[in-house]
């Protein structure tokens, strides 16, 4: 082979070699995508609510009667025992007298006297006329006896010695009467807010009705009380139930006895429990955004051992995630790699190394993954978040 030979095969040979440098850079990259397998498991279909645990019997102590408290020794989260004394009430303490109230009682108490010795002057003269009456009918008894004087005669002597005795009885109890208001006048004027020395039977004694621990303290200090003020709360932290507020469209998905875990509760570890009470009339929110929903309360029960929920007390929020479908052995994807296509859904399923769009039939799905029927098998993979820059047809490879 000559030179010219050499030097044509050399330049065509580095001309080809431009050229196919060319067309690669005209060809279009692999886009890097993740890929995902569609693989078989366990699929659940749950509502995911935020919950709250609230005491099944929650027991508010409250003041029996008008009362002056005693200080309460005791604190919130103190443990107390049924018939266990919670409260004493002493009777209340007199009402201290401004001026005008003193000026006003001090000329009651001097009506009161003028009163009372008015009612002994009349009892005087009532005990005159009754001695009276009773010597005139002792004289007249002896004439009746002898025949000087009628039967009539003695008879209304008699009857006017007993009006004239029981005029004396009526002014005796004017007396008593008059005594009596004198001393209740008299006691608006006494002050008996330092008197220590009570009975122990005039006072009360409140005792809690259950075993159980104090929740919330309403009251502490001393002082007066109303009838019916609350005092405090009582409950057994180891009877706990769960509230959740669910949207009325995913309540009715919900039945007495739908499983439900409870999680984010503060501790890694899953509780579980069971639906005891979905509520049958529902209420309006308004959410956090402003808008106006109608949400249903539903109340579980806790089922795991209550050593692992023991940290638990009322008022404690968790994520409670009800149950409503679930399945094994079922075909899945995650729930990203889904897109529309009309009416229909669609993926990009990877096929030698290129993306190949296909319909796809699904059935449940959570907020993760999707139940498929159809369209996909075992084992495939499938772009897990398809963009607007894959086509049918993009080659693409898996992102490092």
């Amino acid at each position: 082979m000559n030179d010219l030979t050499r030097r044509k095969l050399l330049i065509a040979g580095f001309s080809l070699l431009v050229i196919l440098l060319i067309a690669y850079g005209f060809l279009p990259k692999r886009q890097e995508v993740d890929l995902v397998s569609v693989q078989r498991g366990d699929f659940q279909v749950t509502i995911e609510e935020e919950g709250k645990t609230r005491l099944k019997q929650r027991y508010t102590v409250s003041s029996p009667s008008a009362g002056y408290m005693r200080r309460v020794d005791l604190k919130v989260g103190d443990t107390v025992k049924k018939g266990q004394t919670l409260v004493v009430l002493e009777p209340l303490r007199s009402q201290a007298l401004d001026p005008r109230s003193r000026a006003q009682a001090q000329l009651s108490v001097s009506a009161a006297q003028s009163a009372l010795e008015a009612a002994i002057e009349k009892e005087r003269a009532a005990a005159s006329d009754s001695e009276y009456a009773e010597k005139r009918l002792e004289r007249m008894s002896n004439l009746f006896s002898k025949g000087y004087i009628a039967k009539d005669q003695f008879e209304q002597t008699e009857t006017e010695a007993k009006k004239a005795r029981a005029h004396h009885l009526s002014a005796k109890a004017a007396v008593n009467m008059a005594r009596a208001d004198l001393q209740s006048v008299r006691a608006n004027l006494q002050n008996f807010s330092t008197v220590k020395d009570i009975g122990k039977q005039n006072l009360i004694y409140i005792s809690s009705p259950v075993n159980g621990s104090v929740f919330r303290l309403y009251r502490e200090s001393e002082g007066a009380l109303s009838v019916g003020e609350p005092l405090m709360d009582i409950g057994n932290q180891k009877d706990l139930e769960i509230r959740s507020e669910v949207l009325s469209s995913d309540a009715v998905k919900i039945k007495e006895g739908t499983t439900v875990f409870f999680k984010r509760w503060g501790q890694d570890e899953t509780l579980t429990g069971v639906v005891r009470v979905v509520e049958p009339a529902g209420f309006t929110k308004i959410s956090s955004l402003g808008v106006e929903e109608q949400r249903v309360l539903i109340i579980a029960d806790i089922t795991s051992d209550q050593e692992k929920w023991q940290a638990l007390g009322d008022g404690y929020r968790l994520e409670a995630h009800f149950i409503i479908w679930e399945g094994k052995d079922i075909l899945q994807i995650p729930a990203s790699a889904l897109f529309r296509l009309g009416n229909e859904w669609a993926v990009f399923a990877a096929e030698r190394g290129k993306a190949r769009r296909r319909t796809v039939e699904i059935g449940h799905r959570n907020g993760l993954a999707a139940e498929i029927i159809s369209g996909l098998m075992e084992g495939e993979k499938v772009v897990a978040y398809p963009d607007d820059s894959i086509n049918d047809g993009t080659r693409i490879k898996q992102r490092k």
